[in-house]
């Protein structure tokens, strides 16, 4: 249960990241990019309703019209509020489930998980737009970030977010964070992953976003570099070989379905 004073600093977050999103051309670049791959992921929408959850700021509005915004916090421009370990649906009513930035924020990513096999339908999705700890990214998330990074967390366990997270807030914040978990939970430990819910095919595990996402200075930053020369490093960036990105990336976007 959030207390009044957790709820008031969630908005007030939301707010100053609508306030970045609007002065920062190349973050917008970049999540608009992702999010129209997210968008090429879903399925049909004739399968059921597609839900994000951990809406935020809303900035998925503006690129997937379709998408029911939620969060544990609602503001505004969310549908309802929702929870990812009690999803507000019933048995086989969802045709997809989106995470943008989220799974590594769940308190329990074994529950959230148990919840999209009981919600989704046959062939519906999860879509999962993360961060991803490459040998180039780890630094920058562990040293500039301010969310931490555990990578000797089981991600499966009851609660994986770091013991330092948990001493400060022991009543969950929703921004208390573990950024290490999609990394792990789709790399060395997928096949715990694939036993635990075998009623979930992994359909991909793409590795997206070198150096250009740190030049923009994400949400707490301004852009490192004028846009111009950050277009510049984009395209570049975009002619590297996919594979590349395994050391270099920043992001990974994971299709999960629903046998």
């Amino acid at each position: 249960m959030l207390t009044a004073e957790q709820r008031s600093r969630t908005l007030e977050r939301f707010q100053q990241h609508r306030a970045a999103w609007l002065t920062n051309a190349p973050l917008r670049a970049l999540y608009g990019q992702w999010y129209r791959r997210v968008a090429a992921a879903l399925p049909p929408p004739e399968l059921g309703p597609w839900l994000e959850l951990g809406s935020g700021p809303g900035f998925a509005r503006e690129f997937i019209p379709e998408l029911l915004l939620s969060d544990l916090v609602v503001a505004p421009w969310h549908d309802r509020e929702a929870s990812a370990e009690a999803l507000p649906a019933a048995d086989g009513d969802l045709g997809a489930l989106v995470l943008f930035d989220v799974l590594h924020h769940v308190r329990s990513p074994r529950r959230f998980f148990e919840e999209a096999c009981r919600a989704l339908r046959p062939g519906g999705r999860v879509i999962l737009c993360e961060p991803y700890i490459s040998p180039l990214s780890y630094p920058v998330y562990k040293l500039v970030h301010e969310e931490p990074v555990d990578l000797f967390v089981d991600p499966l366990a009851l609660d994986p977010l770091t013991a330092r997270a948990m001493a400060a807030a022991p009543e969950k914040d929703p921004f208390d964070s573990n950024q290490a978990i999609p990394t792990v939970l789709f790399g060395r430990r997928r096949s715990a992953f694939e036993s635990a819910f075998p009623a979930l095919e992994i359909r991909g595990v793409e590795y997206l976003a070198g150096p250009s996402y740190p030049a923009s200075g994400g949400f707490s930053r301004g852009p490192v570099l004028p846009f111009a020369a950050w277009k510049v490093l984009h395209a570049v960036e975009s002619r590297l070989p996919p594979a590349l990105f395994r050391l270099i990336g920043f992001r990974m976007l994971v299709v999960l379905q629903r046998r």
